[in-house]
C-alpha cells in the first residue's frame, strides 16, 4: 500500500523547523506517519512488506547518520535539505561510505538547500541540484493591511534603537521553551507565526526560517548578524534573497538617520518557488517506483552498528581530550597557584629585613610612598637602600616575585 510520510524534528527547540514542517506537509498529497527526522531507522508498526512510505525529508540531514539509511519502508524525497560537514557527533561526512554512501546516492538527486551543502555532495560524488529552502513554498495568509513591526531573536539593541520611532515594536521568538510533541499544535503555533509575519509592515530577525517565511509572504524583512563570527554567505544562494545588515551597522543607522524606508524583497521568489514545487513533484515520481528498501537491510543495519562503533570512538578521544586539557589547566593554576605564594613569601622576607624596616620610618620616605601604588613603593624603597645594606640578591628576587605577580611595570625603574 502507497502511504505519505513527513520527516520533522520533534525535540526541536526551534519554530523554525515547525515552519519548515509546515511547508513540507502542504506538499504532499496527504501525511499518513510522521517520522522523527533524527531517528528515520525507527521502526515503524502495522506495515505489511509491500508497504511503501514516500517521505519527504527536508532541511538538516544526517545529523544523526547512525541513524541513517531509512527504515525499510521508507522511500525518502530529500528536497531542500543541508548536510553539514560533521554530524552532531563529530563524524565526518567524508567518513560516509558503504550502505550509507549507498542509500544516499539512491535518493539522488538531492535538493540542496545550499551552496556549502551541494559542493560537499559534489566531493562524494552525487548528484544533486540547487533548490533553496522549502519554506519559500509557504502560501501567504490573506490580510486585509501590514502594520507593526516584528522583531524576531534579534538583540535588544536593536529593539531599543526601533523603539525610540515606533511604539508598534512586536517582539517575538523562535525559541520553544518546552518543544510539544503534539504535531497539531505545533503546526498550529507555526501558522500563527506565519500569519503574524504576513499581517507586519516589516520584519527585523536573525533567523533564517523567518526571513525565508517573510519572502514566502511577501514582508520585507532583514535580516541582522554579527559580522564579527557570523557569514551570511553559508546561507548562499538565499543571502541573495533578503536583505541583511550587521546588527551594529543597523543600530548606528537607526540612531542618525531613524527608520529605514520601506523597501521590496529582491525580486524572483516566484522562479524559486516555482522550481521547488518541481523538485518535490520530481522527488515524489522517483520515490514511488525506486526498489525497497534502498539498500539490503543487513547492509543497512551493520553499516548503523559500525556507524555507532565510530561514534563511540570518537566520543572517546574527545573525552579524552578534554580530560588532558582539563588537567592541564588544573596544572597550571596550581603551578601559578605555588608560584604566586613563593612570590609573596619572597616579598616578605624582603619587607622585613631590619635595614628596610628602618628606611620605611623615615618620615620624607613615608610621605613619598604613601602616594604610589604598592608596586612602586616597593621599588622605591629599593632605591633608597641599595646603598645601606648588601640586599642585590633580595631585589633580584623581588624583581621576579613583582613580575610573576603581575606587576612587569616596575622593571624600568629598578
Amino acid at each position: 500500500m502507497l502511504r505519505y510520510g513527513l520527516a520533522w524534528r520533534p525535540s526541536s527547540d526551534n519554530l523554525g523547523s515547525d515552519l519548515l514542517a509546515l511547508a513540507a506537509m502542504r506538499l504532499l498529497p496527504q501525511v499518513d506517519h510522521l517520522l522523527d527526522a533524527d531517528a528515520l531507522d525507527a521502526p515503524i508498526p502495522g506495515l505489511q512488506d509491500d508497504d511503501r512510505i514516500v517521505t519527504l525529508i527536508p532541511g538538516p540531514m544526517l545529523a544523526s547518520s547512525a541513524h541513517w539509511p531509512p527504515e525499510k519502508h521508507v522511500a525518502p524525497v530529500c528536497v531542500g535539505v543541508h548536510i553539514s560537514s560533521e554530524d552532531a557527533w563529530g563524524l565526518s561526512l567524508a567518513t560516509l561510505d558503504g550502505a550509507g554512501l549507498a542509500s544516499l546516492r539512491a535518493c539522488a538527486p538531492i535538493g540542496c538547500r545550499d551552496q556549502r551543502t551541494a559542493a560537499r555532495l559534489e566531493r562524494l560524488g552525487i548528484p544533486h541540484i540547487l533548490t533553496a529552502c522549502l519554506t519559500l513554498t509557504l502560501d501567504a495568509p490573506h490580510v486585509h493591511t501590514r502594520s507593526g513591526i516584528v522583531c524576531c531573536d534579534v538583540p535588544e539593541a536593536a529593539i531599543s534603537v526601533l523603539r525610540e520611532y515606533r511604539r508598534d515594536v512586536t517582539v517575538v521568538t523562535h525559541h520553544l521553551e518546552a518543544p510539544s510533541p503534539d504535531f497539531s499544535l505545533r503546526m498550529a503555533a507555526a501558522q500563527a507565526m506565519l500569519d503574524r509575519y504576513a499581517g507586519a509592515e516589516m520584519v527585523f530577525t536573525r533567523r533564517l526560517h523567518c526571513a525565508m517565511a517573510c519572502l514566502a509572504v511577501g514582508t520585507p524583512v532583514l535580516l541582522l548578524y554579527n559580522d564579527q563570527y557570523e557569514d551570511v554567505s553559508r546561507f548562499a544562494p538565499m543571502n541573495s534573497m533578503f536583505r541583511s545588515q550587521p546588527l551594529d551597522e543597523f543600530v548606528q543607522q537607526v540612531s542618525r538617520r531613524g527608520l529605514p524606508s520601506l523597501w521590496r524583497n529582491p525580486s524572483g521568489m516566484t522562479a524559486v518557488r516555482k522550481n521547488l514545487l518541481a523538485a518535490v513533484a520530481a522527488g515524489i515520481q522517483r520515490a514511488l517506483s525506486m526498489p525497497l528498501p534502498i539498500v539490503p537491510e543487513q547492509e543497512a543495519a551493520l553499516w548503523r552498528s559500525l556507524r555507532v562503533r565510530r561514534m563511540i570512538d570518537s566520543a572517546a578521544v574527545k573525552i579524552r581530550n578534554l580530560e588532558n586539557q582539563h588537567y592541564e589547566d588544573l596544572h597550571e593554576k596550581f603551578s601559578l597557584l605555588l608560584r604566586e605564594d613563593s612570590a609573596k613569601a619572597t616579598l616578605t622576607e624582603l619587607l622585613s629585613l631590619p635595614d628596610v624596616r628602618k628606611g620605611l620610618r623615615r618620615a620624607d620616605l613615608r610621605r613619598k610612598l604613601a602616594q604610589l601604588p604598592v608596586p612602586q613603593r616597593i621599588a622605591a624603597c629599593w632605591k633608597s637602600l641599595r646603598g645601606s645594606f648588601q640586599a642585590d640578591g633580595y631585589i633580584r628576587d623581588a624583581k621576579e616575585a613583582l613580575d610573576l605577580l603581575g606587576w612587569p611595570e616596575n622593571r624600568e625603574e629598578h
